[in-house]
């Protein structure tokens, strides 16, 4: 059973305004990979079908504590460890069932991960320039490797899997606005497009060292978007908040965001297929 991915792919969902992104009022620098001025920080997420989900923070405004309940009694909690860099260096996982698991990361003398690994997973990084591989056991599959290419804002722009490669594109404010998959004699599988509000994503910031972890985690095997903008802490890695996903030019998935007297979304609605979801986000509030 994969535990400490999954989990992050619990919380997914996403939020659509009909604001562009002209006009991008985020005040970090999407080029820095320690924004200073973090997002307001988000205390609970009301969600669907009775999901709650509570987040905690330490002193130094950081994730510490992630419980999410999908119904009465079910549900998990992550707990981060941080070292005295104000790294992640240990995620300690534990469900509902009893089931536990910890993720460890380690860091070179540049503050980046080098190796992280649990029960399943146990992946090195090797850094040469604009090129990261690497290699190890993924989800209990043996001998997996690939690299990653990094643009100078150290956004990944191609990552090369065992059977296939993904190209990706950013805009000024450093979203994620295209994914391409092709198979490895160059033929497009797939072109996933995104757009984004001009708002600050509450979630953006959090996690910065782990982006290339949580990058091969995602996408190593990717079939298809198993991550939005504003899925929580899954991949908190675009400024603003995501709108729209399309696939091959179709919309796929819209999303509706009401914003607070500050700006940052309140309420989120999510239609797909016919269907209508709606999220309350709730801030910490001095």
């Amino acid at each position: 059973m994969r535990i400490l991915n999954l989990i992050f792919l619990s919380l997914f969902f996403i939020q659509c305004s009909s604001d562009d992104n002209s006009n991008n009022n985020n005040n970090n620098d999407p080029n820095d990979p320690n924004p200073t001025n973090l997002p307001k920080l988000v205390a609970f997420e009301v969600g669907p079908n009775g999901t709650n989900v509570q987040y905690e923070y330490n002193d130094n405004d950081l994730l510490e504590v992630w419980t999410e309940t999908t119904q009465p009694g079910v549900g998990f909690e992550i707990t981060t460890a941080y070292n005295d860099e104000l790294n992640p260096n240990v995620w300690y996982y534990v469900d509902s069932d009893g089931v536990s698991d910890q993720k460890g990361f380690f860091y070179d003398f540049q503050g980046r991960v080098f190796r992280y690994l649990d029960a399943q997973d146990d992946v090195t990084l090797i850094y040469d320039n604009d090129t990261v591989l690497f290699e190890g056991i993924i989800d209990e599959v043996a001998d997996v490797s690939g690299s990653m290419t990094l643009n100078a804002a150290g956004k990944v722009t191609r990552f090369n899997g065992p059977n296939q490669y993904l190209t990706f594109d950013y805009d000024t404010s450093g979203n994620m606005i295209a994914l391409n998959q092709y198979d490895n004699n160059d033929n497009l599988i797939n072109n996933y497009s995104f757009t984004y509000d001009n708002k600050n994503n509450p979630f953006y910031g959090q996690f910065d060292t782990l982006y290339l972890v949580r990058t091969i985690d995602l996408f190593w095997d990717f079939s298809n978007i198993n991550f939005t903008g504003f899925s929580g802490y899954v991949y908190p890695y675009n400024p603003n908040n995501m709108t729209a996903i399309l696939l091959d030019g179709m919309t796929m998935v819209n999303y509706l965001i009401g914003y607070d007297n500050d700006d940052y979304p309140a309420v989120i609605s999510e239609a797909v297929s016919g269907n209508s979801y709606q999220w309350d986000i709730i801030y910490i509030t001095e």
